[in-house]
């Protein structure tokens, strides 16, 4: 595809890095509107996105590192520092980011379910644009296939073609970003008929647990992380805590955090 989305003079922009900026600012803006439009204070959301681009890159990082490939960097540590060599997990991304936000809305005491209500509503955006820069540089790739919509790379720059170069390959990011699209909205029509705080945060997780698990199966990508003899990925295994943490939020807040009656 293209892992760099223009160069000047001797240096490449890498795309992946570029989508990652668009998705931070198109979705920062995205949520100070909702945020002015329903009364709350837009700055908070402004300071969301600087927290969120900040902890997405550290926390993909780390992640990766961790849980993916520790022997790779244990054997020479320097590798932590290449980032133009890929590495990063969205799955660290939304935790470090959700972690950066709690800590926000404690410092400035706001009603953490309604921001976070908020917050989410921008999610989608960010997956899409992710997913975009995913199919630019060929990673998370999928299994190859003989379905009718495939992708084959073929630029061997790109991951996907230093594996399967020309082989036709499941359209796995295509796949996410399609999924971004439906859940963007699902997610505005909970905002717009939501009965709870938190509300939109349960249905997030429940319906991101529940595609992305699905569609880590047509991934080809072994090195994201295997587990049980390749059964699952470290994904998956995350999405169903995901899906069983919607659900449980859910339940929580649904008698107790009524709109009208606090946050």
């Amino acid at each position: 595809m293209r892992p760099f989305i223009f160069h000047i003079g001797d240096l490449g922009v890498p795309s992946f890095f570029f989508m990652v900026m668009v998705a931070g600012l198109a979705a920062t803006f995205f949520a100070a509107h909702v945020a002015k439009k329903e009364g709350a204070d837009p700055v908070a959301m402004l300071d969301f996105g600087i927290i969120a681009i900040i902890a997405s890159v550290v926390g993909s990082r780390i992640f990766h590192i961790l849980v993916e490939s520790p022997s790779y960097y244990l054997e020479k540590p320097v590798r932590v520092f290449y980032f133009w060599e890929g590495g990063f997990v969205s799955i660290g991304a939304f935790l470090a980011s959700a972690a950066g936000w709690v800590i926000y809305m404690r410092y400035r005491k706001l009603p953490a379910w309604r921001y976070m209500d908020i917050a989410v509503t921008c999610v989608p955006i960010i997956i899409f644009c992710v997913r975009v820069g995913c199919l630019l540089v060929g990673c998370c790739y999928g299994k190859p296939t003989d379905f009718p919509i495939h992708l084959t790379f073929s630029d061997r720059a790109s991951t996907a073609a230093h594996f399967h170069p020309g082989e036709p390959l499941h359209a796995t990011q295509l796949y996410f970003m399609l999924n971004a699209v439906v859940m963007w909205v699902v997610v505005l029509l909970t905002y717009r008929y939501r009965t709870f705080y938190g509300q939109v945060l349960s249905v997030f997780m429940i319906y991101y647990g529940v595609t992305r698990f699905f569609i880590e199966f047509l991934r080809g990508d072994a090195d994201r992380g295997m587990w049980f003899g390749g059964a699952l990925s470290t994904g998956q295994i995350t999405m169903l805590i995901t899906f069983a943490g919607g659900i449980a939020l859910w339940m929580a807040l649904r008698n107790r955090n009524r709109i009208g009656a606090g946050a």
